[in-house]
């Protein structure tokens, strides 16, 4: 199949998305397929970025110039333009799109855009019920553009039956919705691990802790880092460390600092690939305290299970946090926003035995290698129901 990826970003850009997206174009490659992914470049200058574009073998990676991002949301510069003369010359078999990205409504004003088979990746709704006043006041204006594009798509997967279930856009478009969980490019664990001074580096970031409690994630309001950072106070011999850069960085900091944590609770901002395993290899515990189905499933999760930590996440209603921890025998979950239910969750942990238990679990349920074959099967099943129709 010659297939068309339109994504946010990509590598090295760091996030869940982006790393689905990437593990599943390679995957792809190596199942024979032709792959083009078509992202915005994130390596903005003053105001816009420039296009460039790298292949190898059966990949190819075009990074279209972009505006820097407006209300979170970067826009493609001549994205319909470019689109036409791709159709022009090149067939695509099937265009797989990852949403939330509002650049893909251009497609609806390029003739033949939906020619071909066109699968959307739901990775999360525009809005849920905590965004912003002015993100959801935007959302009303541009939500029949979205039922629009909607009603054009073949179909839509979706991570997890609960956030099928708590979507109110997925829920008026169920006949085209599939649940296919994401997935994590997998190798040796020994590969994962990050070289000596990286694990050297690690360890001087948990100093001398008796627990040692690790989260990544972009710093922004449906992560919850707030939550963590308060049931420090209740946890007095364990070290957090948060990983990932975010709007809310100062705003954290600043609470750290008020609440007396500054040599227990560390941000440590965006970190190298490298950098990331080495905590998750040396952590006791990862957690997550996301209070808001934006968070629709949590790759990160994938990779804590894969290094065989103790997970602990919120029951954030709408979300595949709870499912994956449901899922994996050292999955734990507290009430969310419950920082009470959060410290005795952990204190449970701590007594099972869980952290220093290092023998091999079951096998990995979410290699990418799997589910890039459930996809492919989605996508030979989606194109030929198109030649029925």
């Amino acid at each position: 199949m010659n297939i068309l990826h339109i994504g946010k970003f990509y590598p090295p850009f760091h996030g869940g998305m982006e790393t689905y997206l990437s593990n599943l174009a390679e995957a792809q490659v190596q199942q024979g397929h032709q792959v083009t992914v078509w992202v915005h470049n994130h390596d903005w200058g003053l105001l816009k970025s420039a296009t460039t574009k790298v292949s190898e073998g059966n990949l190819t990676i075009i990074r279209q110039k972009s505006l820097k991002p407006v209300l979170f949301a970067p826009l493609m510069l001549g994205f319909r333009k470019q689109f036409k003369q791709w159709l022009k010359t090149q067939t695509y078999d099937l265009i797989h799109v990852h949403w939330p990205n509002p650049t893909l409504f251009a497609m609806l004003a390029v003739p033949g855009a939906f020619n071909a088979a066109v699968v959307v990746g739901w990775h999360s709704d525009m809005v849920t019920e905590n965004s912003r006043g002015l993100m959801k006041l935007i959302y009303r204006l541009i939500r029949p553009l979205e039922t629009r594009w909607l009603k054009r798509a073949d179909s839509v997967l979706v991570s997890s039956q609960a956030y099928a279930d708590h979507s109110p856009v997925l829920n008026r478009f169920a006949a085209k919705t599939t649940v296919i969980p994401l997935g994590l490019k997998t190798k040796p664990l020994a590969a994962f691990q990050a070289a000596p001074s990286y694990l050297e580096w690690s360890s001087e970031q948990w100093g001398n802790a008796g627990l040692k409690i690790y989260h990544l994630g972009r710093l922004t309001f449906y992560k919850n880092q707030r939550m963590l950072i308060e049931a420090m106070t209740h946890l007095p011999s364990a070290q957090l460390v948060l990983a990932g850069g975010g709007e809310l960085a100062v705003d954290l900091q600043r609470r750290i600092d008020r609440l007396s944590l500054r040599d227990r609770v560390s941000l440590l901002g965006a970190q190298s690939t490298a950098r990331i395993h080495a905590l998750m290899s040396t952590c006791d515990v990862f957690c997550m305290a996301s209070n808001d189905r934006a968070e629709s499933f949590g790759v990160v999760l994938l990779e804590a299970m894969y290094f065989n930590k103790p997970i602990l996440v919120p029951d954030t209603i709408g979300s595949g946090m709870r499912w994956l921890a449901e899922n994996y025998p050292k999955g734990h979950i507290y009430r969310v926003n419950d920082i009470d239910d959060f410290v005795r969750k952990i204190n449970q942990i701590v007594a099972s035995g869980q952290i220093s238990d290092t023998t091999a679990e079951a096998p990995f349920k979410f290699s990418m290698t799997q589910v890039a074959e459930t996809i492919e099967r989605h996508y030979i099943t989606t194109i030929e129901r198109r030649k029925i129709t």
